[in-house]
């Protein structure tokens, strides 16, 4: 937003009734020309019309000044002439007044480093979406801390946590994990130090970002990631792309190529926060090749079932599987 002396005084001619028709056109030009000039002149004249200033300057105007010459001739006994102010003059001096409060408001504002928001889940996930656009999902027991201000968006968090980025190419998304942190502009991605605090994991869904810890800089681009040592900073960065799985959790969106049952399970617990049980440990070995689009978790389980001819029990909240060992 672009705002100067001269649009001030234009707004506070406008707000005392003082303007001329032509610069009436110079300030709607100005209006139009964007929606955070209208953003301003609107809570200027909100703050206007609420304030004593405002109230007064379109009643009677108080003088102090002739106040004071009076009280001092009725302790002196002698008459004095008041002195004058013309309205006009008044209500422009108490809406400069005005326009200075709300300048300096209006700078706090977009520079003020705020927490936006401070997001915890407990026993179950949530989803959020922040100020800027962004949404994020916070795994169970995960925490998280944003801060924005004019120039950055910083975000501090703890366990796991899946972004989807608000592209913004001159404000970056810094996220800070244990000793990593993380850049982006716009993307997808997840970072996970819930399943071991001794590590942190990103894998990048969509986009591109940059890693740093202990010295040490690496960029990820979509289908990559890398693990980090919290203790020492080593990067390791995976050579074949991941399964595309790791943020399942937070959007139920399941692609299983060839999976064995001893990877899938696990990950659906994850992701339903339930507990199924294999009774035969063969089962394991089973392969499963099949997507899953933000499904309930009883129809993925009747789906394993079938496929691999399994029993299926439903106790205490638990599922369980039974049947013969596959012949992969």
């Amino acid at each position: 937003m672009e705002y100067t002396s001269d649009i001030d005084e234009l707004i506070a001619k406008h707000l005392t009734g003082e303007m001329a028709a032509e610069e009436q056109a110079l300030l709607e030009k100005w209006l139009v020309e964007s929606p955070d000039n209208r953003q301003y002149f609107d809570q200027m004249q909100r703050l206007w019309q609420k304030s004593d200033l405002g109230k007064r300057a379109l009643s009677k105007p108080l003088d102090v000044e002739d106040a004071l010459l009076r009280t001092k001739a009725k302790i002196q006994h002698k008459p004095v002439k008041a002195k004058v102010v013309p309205m006009a003059f008044w209500r422009y001096a108490a809406a400069a007044v005005i326009l200075l409060l709300v300048g300096a408001f209006w700078f706090f504002q977009q520079n003020a480093d705020t927490p936006t928001v401070q997001l915890a889940a407990a026993e179950n996930p949530l989803r959020d979406t922040l100020s800027d656009g962004s949404v994020v999902s916070i795994n169970q027991y995960s925490s998280l801390s944003a801060t924005f201000t004019k120039k950055s968006r910083q975000v501090k968090m703890k366990g796991e946590a899946y972004f989807e980025v608000a592209h913004n190419a001159s404000k970056p998304f810094v996220i800070e994990v244990q000793q990593v942190q993380v850049t982006v502009v716009g993307t997808k991605f997840n970072i996970d130090n819930r399943s071991d605090p001794n590590w942190v994991i990103v894998s990048v869904v969509e986009g591109k970002v940059r890693v740093q810890s202990g010295g040490q800089s690496e960029f990820l681009t979509a289908g990559e990631q890398a693990r980090i040592d919290c203790q020492s900073g080593q990067f390791i960065k995976t050579q074949t792309k991941p399964s595309g799985n790791e943020s399942a959790w937070a959007n139920h969106q399941f692609k299983f190529e060839d999976t064995p049952l001893s990877e899938v399970i696990p990950m659906l617990e994850k992701a339903y926060n339930v507990k199924i049980n294999l009774t035969n440990k063969e089962l394991e070995n089973c392969h499963l090749s099949a997507p899953f689009n933000n499904q309930p978790i009883e129809r993925i389980i009747v789906i394993i079932a079938e496929t691999f001819s399994l029993e299926i029990k439903h106790l205490n909240g638990q599922y369980f599987l039974d049947g013969p060992s596959c012949d992969n």
